[in-house]
């Protein structure tokens, strides 16, 4: 029986460190090499009488940060009429120092039914890592189909190097 790769990850030495120069992986196979600064983007559309449930696999991890760049991560979605769309991710979880940023924007209809849940947690605690993330940044925005807002939320903690942490609803 012929097997075929599913994946391959190379890493060489570029600059005196360790980098992936390589990345390949398909379905079931998933390879994620962090970035300083990821950003993902993506966009879901529920037509008129459907249902459509976004769940995740594990917690949203975000790794250390270094040189203060922010990981980003945006979601936009319309919702049809008669439409249900449920998004249930697994909590947030920042690794010290880390640095993030979320938007979401939904679009939805007068008979449209969005269900969200947005949290995170205070980090790695099994680690020691407890509220010790440098910015977490969540924005949530529900508009209506004239674009109206229906519900605009944001939640901001920003700590200090003096160890203060300023919070924002």
């Amino acid at each position: 029986m012929a097997s075929t790769e599913t994946g391959a990850v190379v890493v060489e030495k570029v600059a005196g460190k360790s980098t992936v120069t390589r990345c390949f992986s398909k379905y079931p196979l998933k390879f994620i090499i962090p970035n300083k600064g990821d950003s993902i983007s993506c966009s879901f559309s529920v037509g008129d009488g459907c249902v459509a449930v976004l769940t995740t696999q594990a917690s949203t991890k975000v790794y250390k940060t270094l040189a203060n760049k922010c990981s980003y991560q945006s979601l936009e979605a319309k919702v049809g009429r008669d439409a249900l769309f449920v998004v249930i991710p697994d909590p947030v979880a920042c690794f010290s120092t880390a640095r993030y940023s979320q938007r979401q924007i939904f679009r939805v209809l007068s008979d449209s039914n969005l269900v969200l849940v947005d949290w995170f947690t205070s980090g790695r605690y099994e680690s020691g890592e407890k509220w010790e993330f440098g910015f977490y940044k969540s924005t949530n925005n529900i508009f209506s189909e004239d674009g109206q807002p229906i519900f605009l939320d944001t939640v901001c903690f920003l700590w200090m190097t003096s160890g203060d942490v300023v919070i924002s609803f």
